[in-house]
């Protein structure tokens, strides 16, 4: 079925954004032209719009594949995305795994410390306002969430950080910080905007070089070149086969440290848990193997080591 572009509805600082004959969906169309520091900045980098589309269209896949909700339907040039058209919340959300920019400034750490746990930020998407950083009851506030959205929405960040670090990792990428958009379709929250070197740190895990906006922000040169590996690794079919598995204890079976936990929640004021239970995730990359018989070769990793059969459960996913 063709599609027909229709008029402009938004036109933004990376991106402009047209209605269709589609109801309810859009074409995003991704521009080469780059700003920093609230728009301060300006400049080209030739070819961002096609890597940040087409990186998008891996990233969005990946998650929707791990269960993510999304906007994205497909990719249909080289620097246009066909998405459904979403209200914005205007609350921009930032995961960090290290310290850069803004945060060690704040923090008084080195650049690349690792954070002890991913810490979520908030801050008001509002141009005028210089896009300020929220507390949850700045939000509150102003309206411009529930709490019980913005707690999905952190739910939401959080998962994609588990599912994005090892899928980077897997590409000698670190994911150092990433912003992540959301808005309402239908009354369901779907993760928007895009996924890019634009809205992310990247470091290259082997030599450290600095693979995201921050070469264009800090004059380092090689921007184009940069974002275009980037999207090469990113578009790589990673050798063998990817495994998580999911451990946690068997119900019934004493769990110290959910108890521990429920405790603290309680004492804290969250009189509604009921029950914690506390588990661990493992990734597990398999050469050599095929795929329809790495579930048997990791089940039998579960019940040798990677769990303990008599009093922990274990779900084994396969990508």
């Amino acid at each position: 079925m063709s599609m027909e572009k229709r008029e402009l509805i938004y036109e933004g600082k990376a991106k402009r954004v047209y209605a269709t004959d589609q109801p309810g969906q859009v074409i995003q169309e991704f521009k080469d032209e780059a700003t920093a520091f609230d728009g301060k900045k300006r400049g080209v980098i030739a070819g961002k719009g096609k890597v940040n589309a087409q990186m998008s269209d891996i990233i969005f896949r990946y998650l929707e594949k791990h269960g993510i909700h999304t906007h994205h339907v497909k990719l249909i040039s080289e620097n246009e995305l066909l998405t459904w058209w979403l209200e914005m919340i205007p609350v921009e959300i930032i995961v960090r795994n290290y310290a850069a920019g803004s945060l060690a400034k704040r923090l008084g750490y080195p650049e690349r410390t690792e954070m002890k746990s991913p810490i979520v930020e908030y801050y008001y998407k509002n141009d005028e306002l210089g896009d300020p950083m929220l507390a949850r009851e700045h939000i509150r506030e102003l309206g411009l969430a529930s709490d019980e959205q913005l707690d999905e929405m952190t739910s939401i960040a959080l998962r994609v950080n588990e599912i994005l670090r090892p899928f980077f990792e897997a590409r000698g990428i670190i994911l150092a910080d990433f912003k992540l958009e959301f808005g309402l379709r239908e009354g369901r929250i779907l993760l928007g905007d895009e996924f890019s070197p634009d809205v992310c740190r990247l470091w290259d895990a082997e030599t450290g070089e600095i693979m995201d906006k921050d070469r264009f922000r800090r004059d380092l040169g090689k921007v184009e070149e940069t974002y275009a590996e980037v999207l090469r690794r990113v578009s790589e079919e990673q050798a063998g086969v990817a495994a998580s598995v999911y451990v946690s204890p068997k119900k019934g079976v004493l769990d110290p440290a959910g108890q521990a936990t429920l405790g603290a929640l309680k004492s804290l004021g969250y009189e509604e848990v009921r029950e914690v239970r506390i588990g661990k995730y493992i990734t597990l990359r398999l050469e050599g193997v095929e795929a329809d018989k790495a579930e048997e070769r990791v089940r039998e990793m579960c019940e040798r080591l990677l769990a303990n059969p008599i009093i922990e459960d274990y779900r084994v996913e396969i990508d």
